[in-house]
């Protein structure tokens, strides 16, 4: 036997790599398809949390303390 790879063996490793580098490639793509859900999931609660602080900055200091009166206890 010759130490020189054959056509055959080294097209074998070749398609080995190919299959091998495929595998890593899918399995990278699944895991950026998790981050970038993972991303919209975090950006629909940030507009949520955004929108209900927007609407508490909406409603007037009278109405606030207001509120808050109805549960402060009497002061005797």
């Amino acid at each position: 036997m010759s130490s020189n790879p054959t056509a055959a063996d080294e097209l074998a490793r070749e398609r080995e790599e190919v299959l091998r580098l495929r595998a890593l490639l899918v399995a990278k793509d699944a895991e950026l398809g998790a981050a970038r859900g993972r991303v919209l999931e975090l950006e629909a609660a940030a507009r949520y949390l955004l929108g209900a602080a927007r609407r508490l900055r909406a409603l007037s200091p009278e109405f606030i303390w207001r509120f808050a009166a109805r549960f402060r206890k009497p002061r005797s």
